[in-house]
């Protein structure tokens, strides 16, 4: 039986979802992303800053060589689909803010569960891995810290160790304003980004 190829390679779950997100983003209009984010280009290059690092990407094909496919998808959809934020000083668990409900389940499972295992038992890790991002401590009855994603949007993860009896456990909370930034589902990815550096930080 002839082998029949597919234009996309073996994760389809990201490769068609960004080329879809490509031609978007080539069809848009860069004065009109600007305005709305906030985020002014020089010629055809935005500078996002992302946990204290500029990140250069070029309108229209989104060059980086440093996002991976399903971060270059997060963030076209912020220059796509997001707004400015400014600033706040409240801070909510996923599930209060807007569309949080739908999306706990997969949010638990991917990143506070993710947390909780995989610095549990290893606080000094999880100190490591958030410090070298610019995560400032935080008062709280576990180990917290506050990071912030791109300017005004700030996350605090907050790590409980793990021992014989009780097994370790964590809480992410976010600034309300990510509710202007990002979409809920969006919300998950930018946690998953964040606990990707920190891990790698951490383990370096």
């Amino acid at each position: 039986m002839e082998n029949k190829k597919t234009p996309y390679g073996a994760n389809n779950l990201t490769e068609i979802p960004l080329q879809h997100y490509l031609e978007l983003f080539r069809a848009a209009d860069p004065a009109e992303m600007a305005e709305r984010t906030g985020i002014m280009p020089e010629g055809n290059t935005f500078t996002l800053t992302v946990c204290g690092q500029e990140k250069k990407v070029t309108w229209p094909d989104f060059d980086n060589e440093g996002f991976r496919d399903k971060d270059k998808i997060l963030f076209m959809r912020y220059l796509l689909e997001g707004k400015a934020a400014g600033t706040s000083d409240n801070f909510a668990a996923y599930s209060s803010l807007p569309n949080g409900e739908l999306y706990n389940a997969k949010f638990t499972q991917r990143c506070i569960n993710r947390l909780a295992g995989t610095f549990g038992t290893k606080p000094e890790a999880f100190r490591r891995g958030c410090e070298a991002l610019g995560g400032k401590t935080v008062h709280s009855s576990g180990i917290a810290y506050e990071i912030e994603f791109m300017p005004g949007l700030n996350l605090r993860f907050i790590l409980w160790e793990g021992d014989d009896e009780f097994p370790a456990s964590a809480q992410i909370l976010f600034s309300d304003n990510f509710a202007i930034a990002f979409s809920g589902e969006d919300r998950v990815v930018v946690c998953e980004y964040i606990l990707g550096l920190m891990t790698m930080k951490a383990f370096a």
